[in-house]
């Protein structure tokens, strides 16, 4: 089944923010989303497993199904933003200057 078919434009408009918010600010583990105890990040895993694009697994854990997964390659691909794990992509990391 199709997401955004199914899903009304300010439906689809509303949840592409929600996902959004969700891999931005919190953090996955594997397969498992963590909402870092945030009542908003609770609260987000809920809406979007009532949408079916997440599976609840506890009152602080949650999964992207299947249609959840296509939900955000599809916004991925209509946006124009590659996916985290693309292996082209550029990762920051570094250390702050000692002071002295």
């Amino acid at each position: 089944m199709n997401t955004s078919k199914v899903l009304s434009e300010r439906e689809q408009k509303l949840l592409i923010a929600l996902v959004k918010m969700v891999d931005q600010y919190l953090v996955e583990h594997g397969d498992e989303v963590d909402s870092l105890a945030m009542s908003a990040g609770e609260h987000a895993i809920e809406a979007l497993a009532t949408f079916g694009l997440m599976e609840n697994i506890n009152t602080r854990f949650g999964r992207w199904t299947e249609a959840g997964n296509r939900f955000r390659e599809e916004f991925n691909r209509i946006k124009g933003y590659r996916s985290v794990e693309n292996p082209g992509g550029i990762k920051l990391v570094g250390r702050p200057k000692p002071e002295g």
